[in-house]
């Protein structure tokens, strides 16, 4: 006689859970002992995380206590447990690798997670955290693991993780609708974007991307980067610096790295030291620190306040080119910031002195933004402006008038004016290919990859 067999509602699903759990504990220990390194840090080459893919792949796939289904999700959840980023492991993959930002999000619905690639924000199609709960857990483990609890005491966690990428998690009274976070992925695991995929992407045209990389970058100019949040100022410098001879001795000083350029064996990467609350070595010391070791270039990563100061002192000093990037979405707005800046640093500059102070920062400004006419939403070039003695001009500007008359369908820019010949003799002296189209322009509009009298 067959004994009837009695589940209660919810018993089945709970034992499935707890079984894989078990394979899961048993399976990694196995791992642990025959490759200690594994679980050692997170720190992964391309590599390394190829071959961690590989062993628990054949560890997990010769249990016959999986079914095919159930293996997969072993097998990410053990990879998320040797790198340290747990069930979001996915973002993390070379095949992830132009991902650039992580977001989880509270919701009525549940906790959402999003991604961010080539300047979109998309939406992950898998659910990755049941409820607030998952991501407590979840990003307590991480903070914990790089010696910053996440608490109720602790409410709000800025911190970086052992390879380069950057948290900052929010939680408890300080966000009520449960814990938020976002994760910028390390430079480290996104290598420089090259500029031709800046000018695919229609942030710029190929014309303006050719004159950067001919001048700007060979002719050693100091140059700017400035927008507004989320417009790609990083990303821009670092498709910029793929043309810098590798030769070349750079320095560069951040707060979080971000800037780490692998194409360049001759830099040098400096990042700000906070402890728990307190900057042990901040951006002016950094950028005094790089002005002593005498680089060829020097790229101080986003002015935000008292750094300034020092890093006037480099743009003035260093012969190979000055970059940096700031927060700024035209000229006005520039000078007004770096006003403040300065007051930062205990110093109050006379008005009618910033354009003197930005002439002896910098040959040129660039100015991006990101547009919302469009479902694109496209990062973009707006301006590239040459500083002169007797105020800015104008090289090539993106055409705002004729995209919104056509409500976002055409994307040009207009070729303003030519460079200066005294900036074009100046970068030439410095090595950079003067083509006759920079020193006279032979037409006006500029589309992605071509160019027009009109």
């Amino acid at each position: 006689m067959v004994e009837k067999l009695e589940v209660t509602s919810g018993d089945w699903l709970e034992t499935v859970e707890q079984d894989k759990e078990q394979i899961i504990d048993e399976v990694a220990n196995q791992l642990s002992k025959e490759h200690p390194w594994l679980f050692s840090n997170i720190s992964m080459d391309q590599d390394t995380q190829k071959e961690l893919q590989q062993l628990v792949s054949n560890a997990v796939l010769t249990r016959e206590d999986l079914a095919p289904e159930e293996a997969k999700d072993v097998i990410q959840t053990i990879i998320g447990q040797a790198s340290g980023y747990g069930v979001l492991q996915d973002f993390f993959t070379p095949e992830a690798e132009d991902i650039t930002e992580i977001f989880i999000n509270p919701s009525a619905d549940g906790p959402k997670v999003f991604y961010g690639r080539n300047g979109k924000t998309h939406t992950a199609s898998k659910q990755y955290f049941r409820n607030n709960e998952d991501v407590l857990r979840y990003c307590q483990k991480i903070c914990e693991d790089v010696g910053r609890p996440f608490t109720e005491d602790a409410s709000i966690v800025d911190a970086w993780l052992s390879d380069g990428s950057r948290i900052a998690a929010i939680g408890f009274k300080t966000s009520p609708l449960g814990v938020t976070a976002t994760i910028r992925k390390s430079p480290l695991r996104r290598p420089p974007m090259p500029l031709e995929k800046l000018v695919e992407f229609d942030t710029l045209p190929q014309f303006a991307a050719d004159m950067i990389a001919d001048l700007i970058v060979t002719g050693k100019a100091n140059v700017g980067v400035f927008g507004r949040t989320d417009s790609g100022k990083t990303t821009f410098l670092r498709s910029m610096a793929t043309f810098i001879d590798p030769v070349d001795r750079t320095f560069i000083a951040e707060t979080s790295l971000e800037m780490f350029m692998p194409h360049l064996p001759n830099c040098i990467n400096l990042t700000e030291v906070v402890y728990g609350d307190t900057t042990i070595v901040d951006m002016s010391q950094l950028c005094r620190t790089m002005n002593r070791n005498n680089p060829d270039r020097s790229i101080v990563g986003e002015i935000r306040s008292k750094e300034i100061i020092a890093a006037s002192q480099i743009a003035s000093s260093t012969s190979g080119g000055f970059w940096t990037t700031g927060h700024a979405g035209d000229i006005n707005d520039l000078r007004t910031r770096l006003f403040g800046m300065f007051l930062d640093g205990g110093v109050q500059l006379p008005k009618d002195f910033l354009n003197e102070t930005i002439s002896s920062m910098f040959h040129f400004l660039i100015f991006l933004d990101k547009e919302t006419m469009t479902k694109d939403k496209k990062r973009t070039l707006m301006s590239i402006e040459e500083v002169t003695p007797n105020g800015y001009k104008t090289i090539i500007r993106f055409d705002k008038e004729k995209f919104a008359e056509t409500k976002g369908e055409v994307r040009r820019w207009v070729y303003e004016n030519p460079i200066s010949e005294e900036k074009l003799s100046k970068m030439a002296f410095n090595g950079a290919p003067i083509k006759p189209e920079y020193e006279k322009p032979s037409y006006k509009y500029l589309y992605k990859n071509e160019v027009t009298k009109e």
